[in-house]
């Protein structure tokens, strides 16, 4: 697959040292003002940087795919990635610190890689030097890509492995050669670097047993033997590709690694595909380069049909990857500078400069101009320009993403290890640099790391307050000693009065790729949790049982500045369907009323269909009073119940007598 490279050395190596040279003057300008305003520091961009380390980490010191000490799980969606940082981590023993260092440098690695493999690919499949160069260039002169290749993350090894998959099945389309072992080694690969290779891999083998073999083959015979012959290639991929969905399998029991599991939307949302598939080139490039991308595709693809070229499938991949990645939750196309739909840049680039080249081929058929020969050369130089100019603000983006990384996630891992102990499990929703750095047992509350918060919250909304409870429900089993979140990521749980205090708050502003511009560390008060592990041992048993499985377990009354505070603990023994309104009557001893407050429990915000078997619900209700020398009364009391609101019909109690067929009544406690 490398015949004209081999053909021609010098001019190879020329176009390799130029990408090379333009892309290292690029990465050091971006480089040098990165460690100018972070204190000669590099660091991550991204969190999810920071937990291919510690996977990576972990495998190092022989601990495994762990992510919390002694527990395995698949929570990296890049083993490739994890398995090659391991690699170095075994061999150089770097620290924290240095371990991210070398993750950006390898992603760096990753972004020349490409670069030269799009060059490689362009010049080998139009068999135009200049094309391979020019999409070579671009590659390095775009800003989100550089962004990429300083990101840590697995984003340009993917994207060079996608390249060289592709390349390699065009060779044997090329050559009318079957699916062969090292098309399926390197899908696989790609495969283990991100798993959005499974679309290629499939679209490969569409492409090698159908279109092919009904395109290149006359005979029966022919076909099925090109079909036959193509299990060396399958068997390579199941053989690798295979590996981590058996692995996760058997740990987890689901094929696929905790984060697709979260994070992918599939089914869930259609977005508006042709608008964002348009958006991702022209967020840097602009319209002439999309234009030109579809003036080079729709080119190439006549060409394949026409000519039984090799152009089928690399030339349609940028928009069959996109449209993919798009299916799995549209959020992927703007989230931290494009990073999902990163890898297409270097095919767009590929099409832009292929378009050009079949543009000047039809001038140069219907025109007689000396200096026609020079158009395509400017015109790449022109786009080299528009691309540069356009993703600039992405690339110069690094040193405040750094800088802000280090403010909030560094700042919060530091203050954690200052002010927990090193058994203290935390709650996060970001898990990277806050538990790689304080080296604290994490209970992940996005479910990337911790199995059990996804079953937890499966069936529930993220946003949501029943999905904030279920939450709230794990975490009262296993008492984090902070809790530290993004507080819009959870408006019920970081909105319940008292249930969270906050300690420290850690704030960015301007632009930024974080999922929120604060975080806040959180000590949890887990007597005024929305559910509870038990009932106040100082409070009042009552143990009145309602329909329903709902049962008043026990009361405490106080009287405060305004009127007559009752707290009630509900006991919950089944699951709960129905939205139940509770009253608390205030009588005195003569049977008369005085006043009441009725309302959905917890002052209406846990509502009562949120409620699950094994709850334990504190809920508190304040009698408004004007005349506090009510409450001097012998003799008050309490009729406690609860009822549906659209019709008014109360819970009968289980246990009732005949005279209290619907409620309790209590006592007002003395103070």
């Amino acid at each position: 697959m490398f015949d004209i490279l081999r053909a021609h050395p010098r001019h190879t190596a020329g176009i390799l040292v130029f990408i090379t040279f333009i892309g290292a003057i690029y990465l050091s300008v971006i480089l040098s003002m990165t460690l100018d305003q972070n204190d000669g520091n590099l660091g991550a961009l991204l969190d999810d940087t920071w937990i291919h380390v510690r996977f990576a980490d972990s495998i190092s010191q022989g601990e495994g795919l762990s992510y919390n000490e002694g527990t395995v799980t698949t929570g990296a969606t890049s083993p490739l990635w994890v398995l090659l940082l391991a690699g170095v981590y075994s061999i150089t023993n770097p620290d924290v610190y240095q371990q991210v260092d070398i993750a950006i440098a390898m992603s760096a690695i990753g972004y020349f890689l490409a670069a030269w493999s799009i060059a490689g690919l362009g010049w080998w499949a139009t068999r135009n030097m200049w094309v391979g160069l020019g999409a070579g260039v671009i590659t390095v002169l775009t800003g989100r890509f550089l962004w990429m290749g300083l990101a840590g993350m697995e984003i340009t090894t993917f994207t060079t492995l996608t390249i060289l998959t592709l390349w390699s099945h065009a060779y044997d389309v090329r050559e009318r050669l079957p699916l062969g072992w090292r098309t399926g080694i390197l899908a696989a690969l790609a495969t283990l670097a991100r798993p959005e290779a499974y679309l290629l891999m499939l679209l490969i083998v569409l492409d090698s047993f159908i279109v092919q073999t009904w395109r290149d083959f006359d005979d029966r015979a022919a076909r099925k033997k090109h079909i036959l012959n193509g299990w060396r290639g399958c068997a390579a991929y199941i053989i690798l590709a295979g590996s981590y969905p058996l692995t996760s399998l058997l740990i987890s029991g689901h094929p696929l690694p905790n984060t697709f599991r979260v994070k992918s939307a599939l089914g869930r949302e259609f977005p508006d595909l042709p608008h964002a598939y348009l958006w991702a080139p022209n967020n840097e490039h602009g319209p002439i380069l999309i234009a030109l991308a579809a003036v080079g595709l729709i080119y190439l693809l006549w060409q394949s049909r026409q000519h039984q070229s090799p152009h089928l499938l690399w030339a349609s991949w940028a928009t069959l990857y996109v449209l993919g990645v798009l299916m799995l939750g549209s959020q992927r196309f703007v989230v931290n500078n494009s990073r999902y739909v990163a890898p297409s840049i270097p095919f767009h680039a590929l099409l832009a400069m292929s378009g050009i080249w079949v543009i000047y081929e039809l001038l140069k058929t219907h025109l007689s101009i000396k200096w026609l020969k020079y158009i395509p050369h400017l015109a790449g130089a022109a786009l080299v320009i528009v691309v540069f100019l356009g993703g600039y603000d992405n690339a110069s983006g690094v040193p405040n993403n750094v800088k802000q990384l280090r403010q909030m996630h560094v700042g919060v891992a530091e203050w954690i290890i200052h002010n927990t102990s090193e058994d203290a499990t935390i709650a996060l929703n970001d898990v990277g640099a806050i538990v790689h750095i304080s080296d604290r047992r994490v209970l992940d509350l996005e479910g990337l790391v911790s199995e059990e918060v996804i079953e937890a919250t499966e069936g529930t909304d993220a946003y949501t307050c029943e999905h904030d409870l279920q939450l709230a429900r794990l975490m009262l089993k296993q008492k984090p000693a902070i809790v530290a979140v993004f507080p819009w990521f959870y408006p019920c749980l970081t909105g319940w009065e008292g249930a969270l205090q906050a300690e420290a708050v850690y704030s960015i502003t301007g632009g930024t790729v974080i999922a929120g511009g604060e975080m806040i560390v959180y000590t949890p008060q887990w007597q005024h949790w929305p559910v509870l592990d038990s009932v106040d041992e100082d409070a009042v048993r009552v143990d009145a049982h309602y329909q329903n499985g709902i049962t008043l377990a026990a009361y405490e009354t106080e009287h405060v500045d305004n009127g007559l505070l009752v707290t009630l603990w509900w006991e919950v023994e089944q699951d709960i369907s129905e939205n139940y309104h509770v009253f608390v009557h205030l009588y005195d001893a003569n049977g008369e009323f005085i006043d009441q407050h009725d309302s959905r429990p917890q002052n209406n915000q846990f509502e009562t269909w949120w409620w699950r078997s094994g709850d334990i619900v504190r809920d508190s209700h304040l009698i408004d009073l004007d005349d506090m020398s009510l409450l001097q009364q012998a003799g008050l009391e309490l009729r406690v119940g609860l009822y549906r609101f659209d019709d008014l019909t109360r819970l009968l109690r289980t246990d009732r007598d005949a005279e209290l067929p619907d409620m309790v009544q209590l006592p007002v406690l003395d103070e």
